[in-house]
Order: C-alpha cells, then sequence, then structure tokens
C-alpha cells in the first residue's frame, strides 16, 4: 500500500469517524483544551525544524529524514496527523499541548529527545504551530480538539486493586500481545505493523522507563483511555467501559515495572556448597543483582544505531572452587539461528591478563596491547569460547574449564557462565576475592537481525569476589564493648569511693 493510499484511507476513516466524533463514551469524562499562550510565526517555526527536525522527520514532514532508517521505531510521519500519545479520544488528533509535551520531554525509548534541554518554551510552541502544518487532510486547521480526557487522581493501589487488575489482564486477553508476564513476548506479538506497514513490537511492561507516554498509573489509565493511534494499541474504552477495571488494569501493569539497578560493581556473594545450574535456584534469587546498561556499536563498521536491547542484568556468586555468573534479559522473541535469521546470543568480556590500575583493554574486543578472554554463548549452539586483541583479530579457543547452561523461559533469558577460580593458563584472568575485575557485555537479538559488530554493547564495569568476613570483625566490637563496659564500673566505684570520703565527719 502507497502512502497516498493510506492517506485516502485516513480520509474515508475521518469521514466515516466525522458525524460522531463529539460522542463521549460512558465512564470518560471530559475537559476543556487550555489556550495556547504563544500566537504561531511560521517562519520562525520552519527555520527552528530545519535546524532540529527534519534530520528525522525528513523535510515535508513524512518521517523519512536521512536518520531515519537508522532509528526505531522510525520517526513519525506528520503527514496523517495520526499520533499515539495524547490526551484525546482514540481516532482524534491531539492538543497542541500533547504535542507540546512530546516535543518538550520527548518520548522515552524512542530517539525523541526532550528539547526542553536545548530549546525555550517560545521555541517549543513555535514547533508545535509548523508541525501542524504538514497535516495533508487539514484536520488540525477544519476541527482542532476541543476536548481532552480528564484524569483524576488515582486510587490507593493495594494487592486488592492489583489482583483485580490481574484478572482483567487475563480476561481482556492483554497477554496476547504483552505476555503472560509483561515482557512482551504474546502469542500474537509476532508480525504486529503500525499503520505505515512497519513491524511493531508490544512494548515490554517491566520497562517503565520505556513507556512513551509515562510510568505514572496515572499515565497508563490515560493511555488505556485513549489508545495509540496509529498502532494494534486499542483504546480499551468499549471493551473496559468501567473506569474503575482500567485503574485496577493500571495498577497490575504498573506492579509489573521494575525500576532500574545501576552501578559500578558486581558483587559476587561466597555460598557454601555447590553452585546451583538452576537460574531460578534460591541461591541465585538471593544474590545481589546489577542492571547494566547497554547502547549500540556505532564505532566499527557495520555501525549499528538501533539495537534491540537496553540493559541487561547480571548476578553473582562463588565458591571455593568456582565462580559463576547469571545473565538474564528479555525478548520477546525465541531465535536459535532458524528461518533464515541468526541466533540471540550474550557475551561476557575479561582482561585476557592480570590489569593493574586503571589500564583496560579496548572495550569492544580489546586491543593489541591488551586482548580479551571472550565467552559467548549462542541460543542454537551453544558456548563458544575466543581470545581477541581487536575486532580483526578473533581467535577461537577451547572452551576449556569454561561452561554454560542457559535456556528461554516467559520472554526471558538466563544464561550461567561459570569457572574455576584459578586459571588454568595464560589469557586467563585470576579470580581473587577482594580484587576488582573488569568485565562487559554484548547482547545480539536475532529477530532484529543483530549479529557481528551489530550489538548492544556495555562499557567496562567491575566484578568483585566479596572476601569472608573474618571473624575478628564480630569479636572487636565486642572486645570493645566489653572494656568499654569495664572502664565504666570502674569509673563508677571511683566516683562512689570519693564520695564517701567527702561525707565522713
Amino acid at each position: 500500500m502507497t502512502s497516498n493510499d493510506l492517506r485516502w484511507l485516513a480520509a474515508l476513516l475521518l469521514l466515516a469517524w466525522g458525524p460522531v466524533q463529539g460522542a463521549v463514551p460512558a465512564g470518560v469524562r471530559m475537559e476543556p483544551v487550555k489556550a495556547v499562550p504563544v500566537a504561531a510565526d511560521l517562519k520562525q517555526g520552519k527555520a527552528l525544524y530545519e535546524r532540529y527536525c527534519n534530520q528525522c522527520h525528513g523535510n515535508e514532514g513524512k518521517g523519512d529524514g536521512p536518520a531515519a532508517d537508522f532509528v526505531y521505531p522510525r520517526p513519525r510521519d506528520f503527514t496523517l496527523a495520526l499520533y499515539k500519545v495524547r490526551t484525546t479520544l482514540s481516532g482524534q488528533i491531539p492538543t497542541d499541548h500533547d504535542l507540546f509535551k512530546v516535543i518538550s520531554a520527548g518520548l522515552p525509548g524512542t530517539s525523541m529527545p526532550a528539547w526542553k534541554k536545548y530549546i525555550s518554551e517560545s521555541d517549543r510552541w513555535q514547533l508545535v504551530h509548523y508541525v501542524k502544518t504538514f497535516d495533508s487532510l487539514g484536520i488540525f486547521k477544519d476541527e482542532p480538539a476541543k476536548e481532552q480526557v480528564a484524569v483524576s487522581e488515582a486510587p490507593k493501589v493495594t494487592p486488592e486493586l492489583i489482583a483485580k487488575g490481574k484478572e482483567v489482564y487475563r480476561a481482556k486477553k492483554c497477554w496476547q500481545c504483552h505476555g503472560q508476564y509483561g515482557r512482551g513476548d504474546g502469542t500474537s506479538a509476532e508480525g504486529l505493523k503500525d499503520d505505515w506497514r512497519f513491524p511493531i513490537r508490544p512494548v515490554n511492561f517491566t520497562k517503565g522507563w520505556r513507556y512513551r507516554a509515562g510510568d505514572r498509573v496515572e499515565d497508563i489509565f490515560r493511555t488505556f483511555t485513549t489508545g495509540f493511534n496509529g498502532t494494534p494499541m486499542p483504546s480499551f474504552v468499549d471493551a473496559i467501559p468501567s473506569a474503575e477495571d482500567r485503574w485496577a488494569l493500571a495498577a497490575f501493569v504498573k506492579s509489573l515495572t521494575r525500576p532500574p539497578k545501576n552501578g559500578q560493581v558486581l558483587k559476587a556473594r561466597r555460598i557454601a556448597g555447590e553452585i546451583p545450574g538452576d537460574p531460578y535456584a534460591r541461591a541465585w534469587e538471593e544474590a545481589e543483582y546489577l542492571d547494566f546498561p547497554l547502547a549500540g556499536q556505532i564505532i566499527l563498521d557495520p555501525r549499528w544505531f538501533k539495537p534491540a536491547h537496553d540493559v541487561i542484568t547480571a548476578r553473582a556468586i562463588y565458591n571455593d572452587r568456582e565462580l559463576a555468573i547469571l545473565l538474564e534479559w528479555d525478548d520477546g522473541t525465541y531465535n536459535k539461528g532458524e528461518g533464515g535469521k541468526p541466533a540471540d546470543q550474550v557475551a561476557l568480556q575479561l582482561p585476557a591478563a592480570k590489569i593493574t590500575g586503571d589500564e583496560k583493554p579496548y572495550f569492544v574486543l580489546g586491543d593489541r596491547r591488551h586482548g580479551v578472554d571472550y565467552w559467548r554463548w549462542n541460543a542454537g549452539q551453544g558456548l563458544a569460547r575466543f581470545t581477541a586483541a581487536g575486532h580483526d583479530r578473533v581467535t577461537p579457543r577451547e572452551a576449556g574449564n569454561v561452561t554454560a547452561q542457559g535456556g528461554y523461559k516467559d520472554g526471558q533469558y538466563r544464561v550461567i557462565l561459570r569457572r574455576p577460580l584459578t586459571p588454568s593458563g595464560d589469557n586467563e584472568a585470576a579470580f581473587e576475592p577482594g580484587r576488582f575485575v573488569p568485565v562487559a557485555f554484548h547482547l545480539w537479538d536475532g529477530h532484529q537481525g543483530e549479529e557481528g559488530l551489530k550489538m548492544a554493547i556495555s562499557s567496562w564495569y567491575y566484578l568483585l569476589l566479596e572476601p569472608e568476613t573474618p571473624l575478628t570483625v564480630y569479636l572487636w566490637p565486642m572486645g570493645l564493648g566489653f572494656v568499654a563496659l569495664g572502664g565504666e564500673f570502674w569509673l563508677l566505684r571511683r566516683l562512689r569511693r570519693r564520695r564517701n570520703e567527702e561525707v565522713k565527719p
């Protein structure tokens, strides 16, 4: 279907919608739209657009700028007046304040930045006025938004409200797209496309920082009420007419989110006995986890500007013989390298020798002076191990003393990598309690065509095997306590003796 076909289809839909656009669904409260505080100056708006926006959105606002092919999701096409994030009802155009908010705050999880950091408020309003001129159907001019959905204060979120929302989630089959645990791995998730026929993935509800319209309960409730125009995400006003039920659903979805836990040092906890091979074992659940941010590999060709993953989670435990690291990441699709697509993969990168001071290997497969020990797990082929001294000097080696086991369940991978504490030869770092070892991560999503240098990467962080707490740590406070108590007892006896001597005749 061509862009002209889409425009005609949109026009027909708008004609059908026009006679009933004033009708407000039951259970939805509306309020008047606020006035715009800045008058339009289209000449100024055009200059601002050409400076800040056309690289992605294109000179004609079609979302086809020179950078459009390098970002996911693609930039918005302004010509059909279809906008996701709005405070208006499904199918309606956004208010000017909706556009201003998106320009100001950006869209999390996309390449749309928060322009309030760089552009004045007045200039942002001029961008709002100018963006509306790309509307090829004239909707903004003929029928501007006069009302918006009024969202009251959220009810108190209780376990009972969340449980009710969970039942609504199941009954309305939200899991078909978003998965049982909200990780975007539902049975209907594969093959979804937006109104421009571009592939689109259901949102991963566990990543609240990626919610386009905000992750507050109020924001989620509003999204369920308005829907996302131009996407498979509908308004639930008809399917869930009760506002109480939509609040419950919003509370449940909010309960699925987990705020990121960032840090520089992954601490490995010492345990007694064997390290479990089950990634869901209690020892792993009790281990401290950290989330490590990922970005696209854009340094070496082929550069990758639109990585599928933005975070990987790691935990580590060790005993008197070996260290094990558990890597976790959400993935809406399970790819073992079949159907013409590469397999999902993860790699852990360590220095190939002991590092002194702050010097580390180059974070993309090392360098000529400092090589890396590279452990890569493939969903279809299992573990492979390499020594690398740069991206063009990668040498396969035997897995040797490194082992791996992993799998995919409920939209999430969990992979355990382990190695004895003592290195078996050259090109291996020693794991010693109390010593910091640099560590980095690489991640591939085969469904998105990621392989080779087309991957998500992290910078260097540190792995630390926590030393055992010596017994003296507990004995010293006790000893000092006894000394302090004895000193107080001696001081009291001396004071009493002196007082008795003073009162004698």
